[in-house]
């Protein structure tokens, strides 16, 4: 990693000194300014519209963040696709940019893996309100028709907290090939139609519980009980539940061949409304005087359940990303990243368009809020 990372230093002072007339010439990404100004107005909810003001009157450097914005300009030049960045500080969008043509605040982004995160609080809504009794429900239990392989006593025993966890025991390897590798099990689900059959049927490696082996084929069961505890569709469910109290009435959640939302990945969300997300866990799920998620559900979805594998200073919430900065995030694959930092009152929505096996890009943006955005709070 260290002669990378020179490389990348050197390539950024080269930049430096020759980039100034290009920019002033033949600009790169729209236009608008990337820093807020106006007036700090009090305290509202962004259920309409997101009000801006000055990063100042927020206490919020803007020169920190002007640098910031440099050195994703330097990162364009460097062909590092970043889409877009909003950084929310105490309710108001204080700075935000969006980085080509194709994407703008209307713009529909696909989220990934953040929505594992979306999947979580639709778990802590449907133990509010009674659908589910408790983590601790068995997983196999929710699928008496099945027929399902390599049955053994661990697999009877795997609880609901254990998918929410990626701690379920059972062989899959989506983290230790490329994507595109045929070894890679979630390639292999995609191929067999994603269906809930394949991924209870793998043999297990581990009791539930102890091993962190993240797991998208997890995550999309976890849709399918939803599914079958509310009587509705999670997408359905979200809807109803979810989007419709923060104010969000464009996204894409696609259901796969069998009629189940995908639980893992695959939705698609405006920028702003990632913030929003956000946003209600920074206010402990609660939205406009309503406790959208419970309190409780979201303090425990923050906490460091179990030690991620691959990533160091990373734990893993009920899917949520867990550092040792006291920060949480919601993860995507390609760089989408939504951060909630409670200590300064702070939401940082990134979406890129990231190479797979690039280090360096996929750790953009946590590099960028420990270089620029927290130091621009401190």
């Amino acid at each position: 990693m260290k002669p990378r990372y020179i490389c990348y230093v050197w390539s950024l002072l080269m930049l430096q000194l020759v980039s100034c007339e290009k920019y002033d010439d033949d600009p790169i990404y729209p236009a608008s300014d990337f820093i807020s100004e106006g007036a700090y107005q009090g305290s509202y909810w962004p259920t309409d519209s997101w009000k801006t003001c000055a990063p100042e009157e927020v206490g919020m450097d803007p020169v920190k963040l002007k640098e910031l914005n440099e050195e994703i300009r330097l990162l364009l030049e460097m062909h590092i696709d970043v889409h877009s960045v909003i950084i929310v500080k105490d309710g108001y969008i204080v700075a935000e940019q969006y980085y080509s043509d194709d994407y703008g605040p209307d713009s529909l982004h696909r989220i990934y893996s953040c929505t594992k995160s979306l999947t979580s609080a639709l778990y802590g809504i449907a133990l509010e309100t009674g659908y589910l009794s408790g983590l601790d429900q068995q997983v196999l239990g929710f699928f008496p028709e099945l027929e399902i392989q390599n049955r053994t006593e661990q697999k009877e025993g795997m609880t609901l907290e254990d998918l929410l966890t990626m701690s379920a025991g059972l062989e899959w390897y989506e983290m230790e090939y490329p994507y595109g590798d045929d070894r890679n099990t979630f390639r292999q689900w995609m191929d067999q139609g994603v269906g809930i059959q394949f991924v209870l049927d793998l043999p297990m490696v581990a009791a539930p519980g102890y091993l962190y082996s993240y797991n998208t084929g997890a995550s999309h069961v976890l849709s399918g009980i939803l599914q079958r505890a509310t009587g509705t569709r999670t997408d359905s469910f979200a809807l109803e539940e979810l989007f419709k109290p923060l104010g969000i009435d464009s996204y894409y959640w696609p259901v796969d061949g069998h009629g189940i939302a995908y639980g893992g990945s695959a939705v698609r969300l405006t920028p702003r409304d990632m913030a929003r997300f956000g946003y209600l866990y920074l206010k402990e799920g609660l939205w406009d005087g309503k406790q959208i998620v419970s309190k409780e559900w979201v303090q425990a979805s923050q906490q460091k359940h179990i030690k991620r594998k691959y990533i160091e200073d990373y734990y893993y919430g009920y899917h949520w990303w867990v550092s040792d900065q006291n920060t949480y995030s919601a993860v995507g694959y390609a760089g989408q990243w939504i951060t909630v930092v409670p200590q300064h009152d702070l939401v940082v929505v990134f979406t890129n368009g990231f190479s797979e096996g690039d280090d360096f890009q996929w750790t953009t943006p946590g590099r960028l809020m420990e270089t620029y955005v927290i130091p621009a709070v401190e």
